[in-house]
């Protein structure tokens, strides 16, 4: 089926390329979709349908094909359509077995009856026990394509960038647009899902080729334009972000690429939308759209005998394209002149069509022309609405929300100078909104043209060829109550498959407005919701470039064969090959871990007390100079957000520090309100994470370690007792901060560093400790040891709902302050019943660590071969943090529980991941080791 050269052809015909499909081997030439490729070779069907699994052929031959997704060496559901073929790709049916040809699922078809809309909300619910053999079954029947087991090659990542414009369309009014904004002064990021600019353009006669060449060129020597092609904007979220997922980026697979620009211009053109007649979704039954790319693009023959039903000149001008071509056009029925098809027949291909004055026409090939749909998705999810057009039966924004514009085909219609004009119009006032100037663009009309309403016909046909939605099963929903557009779309599935509306939106609606007896617009449409395209887990899970953070000992190090452990934004030692006996070397004599990610903020100013007194919960008014105070920071909501421990060096002079991992967060929230809560306060937050390197010396012997390096400092217990800070020298290095305070539950101190010489005070504790058996311990042995202590990590041992009294810090909370952040939501906390609590656990076979994350659920315990005792029951907590203790010589583990069970001496029941259950007991407290706390104040 492969044609001659077309004028407009994307194809290098001297680049040849095989590749195979379902296992047979097939030519192409470069530049040629999956789904080009196949159509050349004769292929015409590409996949099966979800429910009924009836064969499914091309139908708009680009990204929203329904009927084109493919599986691609391991990765599943690829867009055929859009997916340009690569040499030697092994492209494969996804769903179907045995094969894409005989598929026994379609056995489907044969009880399709008793698979009406809604039939899972009806069936599979009695017996109950049965349930786990129903699962199993309906997993069978399951759309998409099977995760592989090993990631197909590929590299992901993340960019951030800061257009001043993004247009969304690379048609002739998304060009003309950017054009038109760079000529303004701004800087444009021009992005567009096809490997080439220009729209409709690309398969246009010799003119519109020529003014597509033009506009190229103009985009090519524009400076401050940059060109995506073979890209999407997904989706536009709050505060204006934009992301773009740009496929077959330069430096890998794909790029999540989040753009912040002042303005966002829409201009994504028209989507062709099928017409529902009874055999609509036959291999055969194509878009006009479909016809002209396959030809003009590809230089594809996309039948041999055709029937156009056409309302509009597109239906004309593929009928043109099909006569040029050598393809027997039998009929052209336009629907201005009366005409209509009301049936295909064929089994599974097309036969023949059947003509509203009741010839039938022999073909393969029924080419439908009958409207469009303007994709507003975008506008939509930046707060906009579309308003119903009857004259032209489509929908337009009525309203654009701040930060978007939109021009071209969504906003109306008009010959190629009306789009050029207008995106050009719409691109200099964007640029005037980004940049701040004063004078308005005038912005010329454009409407939608006139066109029939056709969306249905007489006889029923499918309206989500992804999902096999029927026009019959809309109406049964209808009949049963379900007459709001979003409770269809629940019961039947319509436009949840993965064309999301586009193609069968505006056709279900019209259909349900008809069932109904109202108007469309009176309907509605289901809510746009991104992605507005389908993307992979790779992209979402890509790389993000950030800075890489290292402390002043990171080569030591590495010297010393530490694992290194990538924590946020730095890389730290995870452990020295023995994470056990770092643990045994801290609880027995001495031992040194690098903390230089600890978040430090330097506070001055005489209103600090205040500042202190409203972030965190406890009291700090009454903080003498060269003491420390433990406090925990939490949300408007009460949610606990940071804990640390702050130090007054002097009388308006204070160091704070947070966690590791909301260091960034917690100088952000002391920011907010300095500047726009409290900004008549004196105070000055200075930012000192980096400005220290951080050691903490912790052991029964650290203090005799430190009284060899230490001078002016006292660190007799009397003189510097527990929760105290100094200033004073280590190592012969002035301006050195110590704290006597401990997260290992040990004898310790906290060493602050000026950070050029942090390694020198590193290697000085080690070579002055020598003989103490000092030894350096990671990042796992800490967190075995703060375990063993009951010590909470947030973030870890809270999430996003975690309130104090649940975190079991009651006892930090100061109800009797006149304010802090959080108040009022913990003193409803305070008095209400039923959240979860924070407790030690310890299994009762000490030998089990169960994973972090399991849950913790009603029932007993297991039985002798690991099965639960009792039923599934509900989940009444989790297991948070879990480790194998060295120094108890059994599994310790945190976690939440409900009220009900948070008595010491409870036994909980532990769902493992495999299934089994296992006891655990409740701790009297969160401390395994020393709960009376006798080790850190020795």
């Amino acid at each position: 089926m492969r044609l001659g050269p077309q004028p407009g052809e994307v194809i290098d015909r001297d680049r040849p390329l095989t590749f195979t499909w379902n296992g047979r081997e097939h030519s192409a030439f470069e530049g040629d979709t999956i789904a080009s490729a196949l159509a050349a070779s004769g292929v015409r069907v590409f996949s099966r349908s979800l429910k009924y699994h009836r064969p499914r052929g091309l139908m708009t031959a680009d990204a929203h094909d329904p009927g084109c997704i493919v599986t691609v060496d391991g990765e599943p559901n690829v867009p055929g359509g859009q997916r340009r073929i690569t040499p030697g790709a092994a492209v494969t049916a996804q769903g179907v077995w045995p094969s894409l040809r005989f598929d026994v699922k379609a056995v489907n078809r044969l009880v399709g009856p008793a698979l009406s809309a809604g039939f899972y909300y009806k069936t599979f619910m009695r017996p109950r026990r049965l349930w786990p053999l129903y699962e199993r079954v309906l997993r069978r029947f399951s759309p998409g394509g099977r995760v592989p087991p090993v990631p197909p090659a590929g590299r992901y990542e993340h960019l951030h960038v800061h257009p001043d414009i993004v247009v969304a369309g690379g048609g002739p009014a998304g060009m003309a647009a950017a054009l038109g904004a760079v000529s303004a002064g701004a800087r444009v990021l021009l992005v567009d899902d096809q490997p080439q600019l220009g729209g409709h353009l690309r398969w246009g006669a010799s003119a519109e080729l020529a003014a597509l060449q033009q506009l190229r060129s103009d985009v090519q020597a524009a400076e401050g334009v940059e060109v995506l092609t073979d890209s999407v904007v997904t989706g536009r979220y709050e505060d204006g972000l934009v992301a773009v997922v740009q496929r077959d980026s330069p430096e890998g697979t794909e790029r999540l690429i989040k753009a912040r620009p002042a303005q966002l211009i829409v201009a994504p053109g028209l989507i062709e939308r099928p017409y529902v007649i009874r055999g609509n979704d036959l291999p055969g039954v194509v878009l006009s759209t479909a016809v002209r790319r396959l030809i003009n693009l590809y230089a594809v023959k996309p039948g041999k005998r055709a029937v156009v039903f056409t309302a509009n000149d597109d239906g004309i001008a593929a009928a043109t394209d099909l006569e040029r071509v050598g393809v027997d056009v039998r009929r052209v029925v336009d629907a201005r002149e009366g005409g209509d098809v009301v049936r295909v027949r064929g089994r599974n291909r097309v036969r023949a069509a059947e003509c509203g004055d009741g010839q039938v026409a022999n073909c393969d090939l029924v080419v439908m022309a009958t409207g469009w749909t303007a994709p507003v998705g975008l506008i939509a999810m930046a707060g906009g609405r579309a308003s119903y057009h009857p004259s032209a039966a489509r929908y337009v924004p009525a309203a654009e929300p701040d930060g978007v514009l939109a021009t071209g085909g969504v906003v109306g219609d008009g010959c190629l100078d009306d789009l050029i004009a207008h995106g050009e119009a719409v691109g200099q006032e964007a640029a005037r909104r980004a940049l701040g100037a004063a004078q308005s663009v005038a912005v010329p009309a454009l409407e939608p043209a006139p066109h029939p309403a056709l969306y249905s016909g007489r006889t029923d046909g499918i309206v989500d060829f992804a999902e096999d939605v029927s026009a019959k099963d809309l109406r049964a929903a209808v009949e049963e109550g379900y007459d709001s557009m979003e409770l269809v779309k629940r019961y039947t599935t319509v436009t949840m498959g993965p064309t999301q509306g586009k193609l069968e939106g505006v056709n279900a609606a019209a259909i349900v407005a008809a069932v109904s007896g109202c108007r469309i617009d009176e309907v509605g449409t289901t809510t746009a919701r991104p992605p507005i395209t389908p993307v992979s887990i790779g992209v979402l899970a890509g790389r993000h470039y950030q800075p890489v953070r290292r402390s002043p000992m990171h080569n030591w190090h590495v010297a010393h064969g530490a694992t290194p452990l990538v924590a946020g934004e730095w890389i730290r030692p995870e452990h020295y090959g023995d994470p056990a006996g770092e643990v045994r070397a801290v609880r027995r004599g001495v031992g040194i871990v690098d903390v230089t990610p600890l978040g430090k903020f330097e506070l001055r100013g005489p209103d600090v007390p205040k500042l202190l007194e409203l972030l965190y919960v406890n009291r700090w008014q009454a903080l003498a100079v060269g003491r420390v105070r433990y406090g925990v920071m939490c949300t408007d909501d009460g949610v606990v957000f940071d804990d640390g421990v702050t130090a007054r060096l002097g009388d308006d002079r204070y160091l704070l520090t947070a966690t590791s991992s909301g260091a960034t967060a917690v100088g952000e929230w002391i920011e907010r309100w300095l500047q726009t809560e409290r900004p008549d306060w004196k105070v000055h937050a200075i930012a000192m994470t980096d400005a220290y390197a951080s050691i903490n010396v912790a052991g029964p012997r650290s203090r005799e370690l430190l009284g060899r390096l230490t001078t002016g400092v006292d660190l007799a217990p009397e003189a510097f007792p527990y929760m105290r800070v100094r200033l004073g020298e280590v190592a012969g290095v002035a301006g050195c901060v110590v704290w006597r305070i401990g997260f290992t539950g040990e004898l310790s101190y906290e060493l602050h560093v000026p950070a050029g010489h942090g390694l020198r005070v590193w290697e000085a504790l080690l070579a002055a400790g020598d003989n103490l058996g000092v030894r350096p311990f990671g990042i796992e042995a800490q967190r075995i040891l703060r375990l063993e202590k009951g010590h909470l990590i947030v973030g870890q041992d809270t999430d996003g709902l975690t309130q104090a009294y649940s975190a079991g810090l009651g006892w930090a909370i100061k109800m009797d302050k006149d304010d802090f952040v959080g108040k009022p939501e913990l003193a409803w906390q305070r008095v209400r019943d039923g959240h979860l609590m924070l407790v030690g656990l310890q299994p009762v076979d000490p030998s089990i660590v169960p994973p972090e994350s399991s849950q913790i659920v009603e029932g007993g315990a297991a039985g002798p071969r690991g099965r639960a005792a009792a039923g599934r029951g509900r989940i009444v907590g989790r297991v948070t943090s879990s480790r194998y203790s060295p120094t108890l010589d059994r599994s310790i583990c945190l976690g939440f529980v409900a009220p009900d069970r948070a008595e010491p001496g409870t036994l909980v029941t532990v769902l493992l991941p495999t299934g089994r259950r296992v006891s655990a007991r409740v701790m009297p407290q969160l401390a395994h080791v020393d709960p009376e706390g006798e080790r850190l104040r020795v």
